[in-house]
């Protein structure tokens, strides 16, 4: 039995994509559909959550129905329109399709994105601005495809504009991106057509100066330098930058096997149980989650994520992504290599696509699933007859990471034995850069090579939480820890030291939105208040440790601000609804705030205690960049965390075997071996 929260398989796209052609032909003579996108379109939660219920409790299951969800694009007369078609691949019928609604834009896809720089590059108005720069002979130049943004809530054509760069080798290894140019022309993506040559600041401050300004309008290329800021290992070792000595192999050696089992798409581990999903707006999905055969949550999947970037200046003005939105994770999820972005047992999930031709494309190793050490899990040394009781913590990772132009985020969910989940995300990869005048100050980011800018900019990502805490019925609390009144001249009776604190619990009984508060170590639980732990009398519960996080610095009257409803708070609390799964809305790119987003939802003013109830969490980094960031960054590093509270009646890691040097065979190091060959080293140096 297919399990129903599966991706479509290869025979199943295929046949949703003869289904759509076939069953359009007569409404739509003579146009054949691009397909934008093809995905599960999963059962509703009402059908789905009983039936998974059944199935973890080991009662027979029909077999539900399997549906499609499509976007396509049909072109009448040279005019696009887009379209959203969903498929019931059990009774091989079109169940309906409507175009998207005006005043949206679909995002970019990997065709498109191919195509229309393609046709950038051999435009002749663009060759010609191109000229005008009189770059260095052997350049090549390459052409990034972004979302157009917004800086009007008046409605515009859907554009690709491009962030244009050069590299002076014939290896298309070296990067572009410590080479950029001063112009960014815009297509008109109907027909590819040249919109616009907008020419960008080259100087610091609020200078908005292009190229013209410069004396005889010539950049000075001559004193950029990119030979020194290539960041792969083969081309900085050609260029004469050794990679550094002495690191000797650390290998994740398992000699009994991975410790966790799949079936199909279910992995069970150490009393963890879960499905992996995956699709082409969100990438990678986890699906009930549950520990020790009790349900905690229904789904989780990042929902959206935005950078909008500080520099004010036009066309920078308008710069801001949303790479789920306006892209989409599952397409751009890199192909993991064994040794490089998992070690140890590893076991991949892949996944299958089509192009806009509606051909299968198979995406191996999507996902990859592995077992990791996290240092102590728990201690105690008995002071009195010094034994030790120490375990180490062991952990499930279930890591994806995407590739958007050029950045990379690393999305890891990690499972660990005290039955505590994180949530880790890494950004990495190269930094989108423009061209400075060397030297050139700007109070909106850094030179980080010469000629190399690097403008300040956000990347707030929102987490869709679907809970279920032994049940569907949920409430979160806020819990505020804050000082007790104190008077040193009259001090109160019940604080007579003014050394007591209480903890405030403020239930969410309405829908909307809360903010982080580290100064008071708020926490947001997620309670089943029909449930009460027989240890501590309270009700049961998992709790939401965010990360306090910068939220939107765009100003609350831009549109920048408007686009991303969900950067303007921490926790956003909502009802339960099938169709609401993207915090920033179904169609980000071009948006003006037009669209229907987690805003709309919470002013519903829905019930939430004690209901079906879905959070939004917003965290994120602020990166103002640094010289250290270039040529390509280290990862900068977050993560959120849900832990039980009073959901066991005890610590659920007690169990876990004690750490021994039997089982981990550590190795006692030579000091005077390892002085020795330092010796030696610097000996021959």
């Amino acid at each position: 039995m297919v399990h129903p929260l599966d991706p479509l398989s290869a025979a199943e796209l295929k046949t949703a994509v003869d289904l759509i052609t076939n069953g359009l032909a007569t409404a739509f003579p003579g146009q054949s559909p691009y397909f934008k996108a093809l995905t599960l379109d999963p059962p509703v939660k009402k059908i789905l959550a009983p039936w998974l219920d059944d199935v973890a409790a080991g009662k027979r299951v029909p077999t539900l129905p399997r549906k499609a969800e499509a976007l396509i694009m049909l072109r009448n007369q040279g005019k696009a329109t887009y379209y959203e078609v969903f498929v019931d691949l059990s009774t091989s019928k079109i169940d309906r399709y409507f175009a998207i609604p005006a005043g949206h834009h679909t995002g970019l896809d990997e065709d498109e994105m191919i195509a229309s720089e393609q046709a950038l590059l051999k435009n002749e108005d663009f060759k010609k601005a191109i000229a005008k720069l009189r770059l260095p002979k052997e350049a090549v130049v390459v052409a990034d495809s972004w979302s157009f943004g917004a800086d009007t809530r008046a409605e515009r054509p859907r554009l690709i504009p491009f962030m244009c760069y050069a590299r002076l080798s014939s290896n298309t290894s070296s990067n572009h991106y410590n080479y950029p140019l001063p112009i960014q022309p815009v297509l008109d993506s109907s027909d590819f057509t040249l919109h616009a040559i907008n020419w960008t600041p080259i100087f610091g401050g609020d200078n908005i100066d292009g190229v013209d300004a410069l004396p005889e309008g010539i950049f000075p290329w001559e004193k950029m330098a990119p030979k020194e800021y290539e960041y792969d290992a083969e081309l900085r070792q050609e260029n004469g930058f050794p990679l550094r000595a002495g690191l000797k192999p650390l290998q994740v050696i398992q000699p009994e096997g991975a410790s966790f089992t799949v079936q199909g798409r279910t992995v069970s581990w150490q009393k963890w149980k879960l499905h992996v999903g995956f699709n082409f707006k969100e990438g990678l999905v986890i699906s009930d989650v549950r520990y020790d055969n009790r349900l905690i949550f229904h789904r989780l999947a990042v929902s959206d994520m935005t950078v909008p970037y500080g520099d004010p200046r036009s066309p920078f003005h308008r710069k801001q992504a949303f790479d789920l939105g306006d892209v989409g994770a599952g397409v751009c999820a890199n192909n993991l290599q064994l040794g490089c972005d998992c070690l140890g047992e590893i076991f991949y999930f892949d996944w299958d696509s089509v192009t806009s031709k509606g051909e299968v494309v198979p995406r191996p190793n999507v996902v990859c699933l592995h077992e990791q050490d996290e240092g102590i899990g728990w201690k105690h040394t008995n002071y009195r007859n010094g034994k030790a009781s120490i375990t180490r913590s062991r952990v499930l990772v279930l890591q994806t990471i995407i590739t958007v132009a050029n950045y990379e985020y690393i999305f890891a969910w990690k499972f660990d034995q005290a039955a505590a989940m994180h949530f880790e995300v890494r950004a990495t990869g190269i930094l989108s850069t423009h061209l400075i005048v060397p030297g050139e100050k700007s109070p909106y980011g850094v030179e980080v090579a010469p000629g190399v800018f690097a403008p300040n900019h956000q990347h707030l990502f929102s987490l869709r939480i679907d809970p279920a805490i032994d049940g569907h019925n949920n409430t979160v609390v806020v819990e505020d820890s804050v000082t007790m009144p104190y008077s040193a001249a009259s001090p109160p009776k019940n604080n007579q030291w003014g050394v007591g604190y209480t903890v405030q619990k403020t239930p969410v009984e309405v829908s909307g939105w809360v903010d982080a508060a580290p100064e008071k170590n708020r926490v947001f639980k997620i309670l089943n208040e029909s449930k009460i732990n027989p240890v501590s009398g309270r009700a049961i519960g998992y709790k939401l440790v965010p990360t306090p996080s910068q939220l939107m610095l765009a100003h609350p009257e831009s549109v920048c601000y408007a686009r991303a409803e969900f950067g303007q708070h921490h926790l956003w609390v909502t009802s339960h609804r099938d169709e609401e799964l993207y915090a920033g809305g179904k169609y980000t790119n071009q948006s003006s705030g037009n669209v229907e987003a987690v805003q709309s939802w919470v002013d519903r003013k829905d019930n939430v205690k004690n209901a079906d109830l879905v959070l939004f969490s917003t965290f994120g980094l602020t990166h103002n960049p640094r010289v250290e960031d270039f040529p390509v960054m280290p990862c900068e590093t977050h993560q959120i965390s849900f832990k039980p509270v009073d959901f066991f009646s005890q610590s659920p890691a007690i169990d876990v075997p004690p750490s021994s040097q039997a089982v981990n065979k550590s190795k006692l190091v030579d000091a005077s071996c390892c002085k020795k060959e330092e010796a030696s080293g610097k000996a021959r140096l």
